[in-house]
């Protein structure tokens, strides 16, 4: 049996100690936790489930957000029951201004691509971005390829682990073409970070 994808779910949340509880919202296996220091504003992605042999994107309730402290020793796939702390969010505002700064460019980075219209795939957590498989192979995409859903786009390195980007298709349909590829290949990127335009 395959593994697939299949929509997204909203991560549970309580206040503890000025901090943000993130905990999971079912049973399952958990991966793609966000790097800590990391920030994250509501409504955004923080990680994967996955229950039985089907993956869900776990997102933020909107009205949470903060920068990520995480536990270290925690395996990069490990099992969760419902209620489970995944990690926590720091509600400190007066991080970096650097830090504000790149979440605004990130923002801005997308608004301008979804301004060229189409749909805008972006970045599920900060990492090495990876266009083709390996150093000799040719990329997984290219401008104006047709694509259909779950089709991989490139890879994210975080920590020595490679994680997919493929294409979720959209309300539109299932298939679509590569407008534009915003990144290039070995680039380091930011959480929410426009990759990809898909027309």
């Amino acid at each position: 049996m395959t593994d697939e994808k299949s929509g997204s779910l909203t991560a549970l949340a309580e206040i503890r100690d000025s901090q943000y509880i993130v905990l999971s919202p079912t049973v399952g296996n958990f991966s793609a936790m966000p790097q800590p220091g990391a920030y994250l504003p509501g409504g955004s992605f923080v990680g994967r489930l996955k229950i039985l042999n089907t993956f869900y994107d776990l997102c933020l309730p909107g009205d949470v957000s903060g920068l990520v402290v995480t536990d270290s020793e925690k395996d990069f796939v490990f099992p969760v029951e419902y209620g489970q702390e995944l990690f926590r969010l720091d509600q400190e505002k007066n991080f970096l201004e650097s830090e504000k700064q790149t979440v605004q460019s990130i923002s801005k980075t997308k608004e301008d691509a979804e301004s060229a219209e189409g749909y805008v795939i972006t970045a599920f957590t900060t990492g090495i971005f990876y266009a083709k498989p390996g150093p000799d192979s040719p990329p997984f995409v290219a401008v104006g390829q047709e694509i259909k859903k779950g089709k991989t786009l490139g890879l994210i390195e975080v920590m020595k682990t490679f994680n997919y980007i493929s294409f979720p298709g959209t309300d539109k349909g299932d298939v679509g073409i590569i407008k534009k590829i915003f990144v290039k290949d070995s680039q380091e990127v930011k959480l929410g970070q426009a990759l990809f335009l898909i027309d």
